[in-house]
């Protein structure tokens, strides 16, 4: 059911029956969640996928988007991470580029509740130690108080922002007489307009107009309990109108409808949205509009059911947004437009939703809703399909993870066909040997991930001295969120020179390896209409270097020796850009790079099991010395906002072991098998090589 303006659901004032607006509606409604929150918040955090990149990503986390900008490429809201101090924070998002906004010096919470048309400024409030709502504004990251001393507003909030951001309004609790009244702020100074409306009454603004010359909002006898409630239309310059004729409207008077409350005005100052109702409960509010030329009112209806308040408006009132309820009994988000009321639909698994911000156009439309299992997630609505915002910045995890991939592949062949120097190979006492081997690896705990590589090679041996040269093949397939999919394959080429030291025991290697490979990709998200899959297609190569020492051998018993080894490697990994096409919501994802730097430690053991078998056993620690890189930027075709997903960070430390066969098939012929598991990190959980060497 609809929260009611009467409904006392919050213990401090800043909560208390304030009429229902797109700002308002999400404090009620995290009220009732809380209780589910804290019962299923052990749960949630340790089920958290690990793909989980940015705040509003992580699955514990709710969402709300309360506004859109004018050029519908920024959204503002809340996300709430825990329960406590510190669990409201205010963002915005920048195409899927998220913003954390900092509460006021000294506060803990913080929402964001507004923005200006370009995105710059974004009002809302900070909440204080004693609990008490401060409006605020961000022209930054940082917050900046509107009334820093509580001088004229013991609590207060800013609940909207003209086009050019040069008037904020809202409302404060009067220092003196405990009054709900309205205010706007420009140029720095905040004026106190409550008493110019209807004196002695309380209001509350929610809404101006783009030039910030006509601010909207609700007068009351007071919001504590039932009383008058009327909508109001104030002029900076001194004039006001009060918004009372609900009876007016025929669907209204049929119902008894009385009490009026304005949440929004269009940009051009014609058009004024709310509700009406008896004032004695929500559960007959009907959504209107007010065309201020001519004191015309229309109701907009409902999508079936018995309510509708109306939330947001486009710039020349063309455009309306809210939420009704629908046949079935449900909250559902609409737009109005054309005098047709639609239902916007559901995200997967939910049963609410409610619209809160329109762009300028009307083309991009926001909100948030039920994601299932008691998780509340932000949408936006372009091209017809609700999309989960929150778990389509998740998907770019996908594309965002090509350089890792690069990188890994890279890992299988010298973990696999190359974990030792060419000139341990030697052996078998010939100066010409070639070989070819299979590398077979797979990981499931960070990602389901299974790779492939074939090569075939050849060295030769100059004295103290080994040159080899290989080429070979991979494949690389990876399983992405929401039924998604990444397979990568191409080519490689190897050159390796090994020399042996002066104690004839001890080898120095330098490996080079560059790789070309061609990456598919179905990235899998969520939309109202179910999984949608956008694909895409791209190029990119890796090159990578490799020192190596393997210090002498020492023997402890018959047969058993063991020799330390040390390595240090970079890898660089270059993805050409690409556009995905299909899909509801297709992205154009702009060229990345990252450099992979490690070292290793480790001991290699060998025992002669026979005149044929040579057993070997290995343990080694690696160490990333790269941190996460420049991440991946692009824009999302259909609602043309750019964003930017931070790079995954490598595990620092991780440990591997293997265990090696090398068998003499004859004097001239060697195979040799591999096994190898990895600790939590890059590596492959599980790594096999066999390759089969001739000597000549």
């Amino acid at each position: 059911m609809l929260v009611g303006p009467f409904d006392k659901e919050y213990s401090h004032p800043a909560f208390l029956s304030q009429p229902l607006t797109a700002n308002t509606f999400p404090m009620r409604l995290l009220n009732r969640s809380l209780l589910f929150a804290a019962a299923t918040l052990s749960v949630a955090v340790a089920s958290a996928a690990p793909d989980d990149v940015h705040p509003v990503g992580n699955t514990t986390n709710d969402t709300w988007i309360n506004s859109v900008s004018g050029d519908g490429l920024t959204s503002v809201g809340r996300t709430t991470i825990n329960i406590g101090p510190g669990f409201m924070n205010a963002f915005k998002l920048v195409g899927g580029n998220y913003i954390a906004l900092n509460p006021s010096t000294g506060h803990q919470n913080a929402i964001a509740t507004a923005v200006s048309d370009d995105g710059s400024l974004v009002v809302g409030f900070s909440i204080d130690s004693s609990a008490n709502n401060q409006a605020v504004y961000w022209s930054g990251v940082n917050a900046t108080l509107l009334d820093p001393s509580n001088t004229q507003f013991q609590l207060s909030e800013a609940t909207a922002v003209s086009a050019n951001g040069g008037t904020i309004v809202g409302w404060g609790l009067n220092a003196s007489t405990f009054i709900e009244e309205s205010f706007y702020y420009r140029s720095g100074n905040l004026t106190n307009f409550g008493g110019a409306i209807l004196a002695g009454n309380a209001s509350k603004a929610t809404g101006v107009s783009a030039d910030g010359n006509t601010i909207v909002g609700t007068v009351a006898n007071n919001f504590f309990g039932p009383s008058m409630m009327n909508g109001f239309i104030y002029d900076v310059g001194g004039t006001s109108t009060i918004v009372a004729a609900a009876s007016a409207i025929p669907a209204f008077s049929n119902d008894g409808l009385a009490f009026t409350q304005l949440t929004a005005i269009s940009g051009d100052g014609q058009v004024a949205i709310g509700r009406a109702s008896s004032g004695l409960s929500s559960s007959d509010a009907q959504a209107f509009k007010y065309t201020v030329t001519g004191a015309a009112y229309a109701a907009l209806g409902t999508l079936g059911g018995n309510w509708s308040v109306a939330n947001a408006i486009n710039s020349d009132g063309s455009v309306i947004v809210g939420q009704a309820g629908n046949t079935a009994g449900r909250e559902e988000a609409f737009v109005h437009q054309s005098g047709t009321m639609t239902g916007l639909g559901f995200l997967q698994g939910g049963i609410s939703s409610n619209a809160t911000g329109v762009s300028a156009d009307g083309t991009v439309i926001v909100g948030y809703a039920d994601a299932g299992f008691g998780r509340i997630h932000g949408f936006v609505y372009a091209n017809q399909t609700m999309l989960d915002e929150t778990e389509w910045m998740r998907s770019l995890n996908g594309p965002g993870s090509l350089t890792a991939s690069g990188y890994n592949l890279t890992l299988l062949a010298l973990e696999g066909a190359h974990h030792r120097p060419l000139m341990s190979y030697d052996a078998m006492g010939k100066q010409t040997h070639v070989w070819a081997t299979g590398d077979f690896g797979a990981s499931s705990r960070q990602t389901d991930r299974r790779s492939s590589f074939g090569e075939v090679g050849a060295s030769q041996t100059y004295g103290e001295t080994v040159v080899g040269v290989a080429v070979g093949t991979a494949m690389q397939t990876q399983d992405l969120l929401f039924g998604g999919n990444a397979k990568i394959t191409g080519q490689t080429f190897l050159a390796e020179v090994d020399t042996r030291l002066a104690d004839k025991e001890s080898i120095v290697s330098l490996l080079v390896m560059r790789g070309q490979w061609d990456a598919r990709t179905a990235r899998g998200y969520l939309t109202g209409a179910g999984t949608d899959l956008s694909r895409g297609e791209t190029d990119l190569d890796t090159t990578t270097v490799r020192v190596r020492y393997d210090g002498p051998t020492q023997k402890f018993i018959s047969n058993f020796t063991a020799a330390p080894y040390a390595s240090f490697a970079v890898t660089r990994t270059n993805v050409d850009g690409f556009a995905e096409n299909g899909g509801s919501f297709p992205a154009t994802f702009n060229a990345s790079s990252h450099t992979a730097q490690e070292g290793r430690l480790g001991l290699l053991t060998k025992f002669v099991a026979g005149p044929a078998t040579t057993l070997r056993l290995t343990a080694e620690w690696i160490h990333r010395f790269d941190d996460a890189g420049d991440g991946l930027s692009g824009v999302n075709q259909t609602t043309s906002g750019a964003f930017a997903v931070a790079g995954l960070a490598p595990t620092k430390d991780q440990a591997r072991f293997g265990f090696d066969v090398d068998h003499k098939l004859s004097a001239d012929t060697l195979l040799n098998f591999s096994v190898h598991a990895a600790g939590f990190g890059q590596a492959h959980d599980v790594a096999g090589s066999l390759s089969l060497r001739r000597a000549f």
